[in-house]
């Protein structure tokens, strides 16, 4: 019963990340834009998931599904997640920035196993290039120091088994004038990495400073598993299925989860029509 129950979640998850247009990690402060305030992440999206993300059975960890393959930019670029916030969250200029946390996992479509992505195999998540490094290097592009800075940036926080290459972390963005932003920065998954789901963490952190202390604690660290190219719906759902916690939900949340799957798959076969 446990899992007929885990498996019908992984469809009504899998028949909403093909279906939706987009969707973003949320971004929100405990006790709004002050100081000593949480950063946190959940979802939003075309369909209600908030407060219902799968976590990760081996580090507690919030999970996000992505889809190299989504048709946006070719089948090894995607920029969802994106990141949002709304009204009232930060104050006017506050950045944020994301950090990237570990290694680069890989589920193995061969051998069913979750372990180390092969050498060469890398995710990038290309951040903001810090202003003072764009002008330096637009207004000197000929100075080898400046456009080092530049090319550092601008090659991307990239995801291997070995760590974090190029910047750790960087700039997503910085909220308007009622203190929300919308950003979708884009993922690529290398040319050499072979098919199969990828797996990677980050967390959401703010540079802005108040009385000489940072002003926002740092979010929880998160997971973004992707489905690169080359593998199957069904194969995405195995490797999804043995990272994440398999608890029973509550009786609404199955409710809900079964009017969204009926749902979807009435509007792709209206679609089809």
């Amino acid at each position: 019963m446990k899992s007929s129950i885990l498996a019908l979640a992984m469809l009504c998850y899998a028949v909403f990340a093909q279906a939706a247009v987009h969707y973003d990690v949320r971004i929100d402060t405990s006790h709004g834009p002050v100081a000593g305030s949480k950063l946190g992440i959940d979802f939003y999206g075309d369909f209600d998931l908030v407060g219902k993300l799968p976590v990760d059975g081996q580090t507690g960890y919030k999970v996000f599904s992505g889809y190299f393959d989504d048709l946006e930019g070719g089948p090894r670029v995607t920029d969802d997640p994106g990141f949002q916030s709304f009204s009232n969250t930060l104050l006017y200029g506050e950045q944020i920035h994301f950090r990237a946390l570990g290694t680069l996992s890989y589920w193995n479509p061969n051998t069913g196993f979750w372990g180390d992505a092969a050498r060469g195999a890398t995710v990038a998540l290309y951040g903001a290039i810090p202003t003072d490094v764009w002008i330096n290097y637009m207004l000197n592009p000929g100075n080898a120091t400046y456009a080092a800075q530049y090319n550092y940036y601008a090659g991307g926080t990239v995801y291997s088994a070995d760590g974090i290459g190029g910047p750790q972390t960087a700039a997503i963005d910085a909220a308007s004038r009622n203190g929300a932003f919308h950003s979708h920065l884009d993922w690529k998954l290398s040319d050499s990495a072979p098919a199969g789901a990828y797996l990677v963490t980050l967390q959401i952190w703010s540079p802005v400073m108040e009385n000489g202390q940072q002003k926002y604690i740092d979010s929880d660290p998160f997971h973004v598993l992707f489905k690169s190219a080359g593998i199957s719906q069904a194969q995405y759902d195995e490797a999804f299925n043995l990272r994440i916690a398999a608890a029973v939900p509550e009786a609404d949340t199955w409710a809900m989860l079964l009017v969204g799957l009926m749902l979807m798959v009435g509007w792709r076969l209206k679609l089809k029509q």
